[in-house]
């Protein structure tokens, strides 16, 4: 099953202890509905740009490169709000979740908010009350974060 987790042990959210958020769906379809939608890897250098004026060709003082991804979690119960404002908290603080992806390669990775993100509460369905969330995640191994669903 998909998921984020992380161990707010000394109650930074309000409340302490372990939080795993997911969607609860892995008896739906196979557990395919239980999967993360719209994954979509990002690789960014980071850094002062400039362009040439004489040739026009673009240079960069690259100090790092971010490697992350953008996706959503939808389907997410209305009895999961709570996890789900921890879980917003606690990346908006600055602090890392685990992703557990639950592709065909089993990739977990330790991930923090990107710079400049958020983390985005949507109402998806009014009539079941469920809602969905937006992550835009860096790796902070340094590597790419690609996710591949069979």
């Amino acid at each position: 099953m998909a998921s984020l987790s992380f161990n707010d042990s000394a109650g930074v959210t309000g409340a302490a202890g372990v939080v795993t958020l997911d969607n609860g769906t892995t008896a739906i379809a196979g557990g395919v509905a239980s999967r993360f939608a719209d994954w979509t890897p990002f690789q960014r250098p980071i850094g002062p740009r400039a362009v040439s004026l004489g040739t026009g060709v673009p240079s960069q003082f690259r100090f790092r490169t971010d490697y992350g991804a953008s996706f959503t979690m939808n389907d997410i119960p209305n009895f999961s709000v709570t996890a789900m404002l921890r879980t917003q908290e606690w990346l908006l603080r600055g602090n890392a979740v685990t992703v557990t992806t639950s592709d065909n390669a089993s990739r977990v990775y330790t991930a923090y908010l990107a710079p400049e993100a958020d983390v985005g509460i949507t109402l998806q369905d009014k009539t079941a009350l469920l809602y969905s969330m937006t992550f835009v995640l860096i790796n902070s191994a340094a590597a790419p974060m690609p996710c591949v669903y069979d």
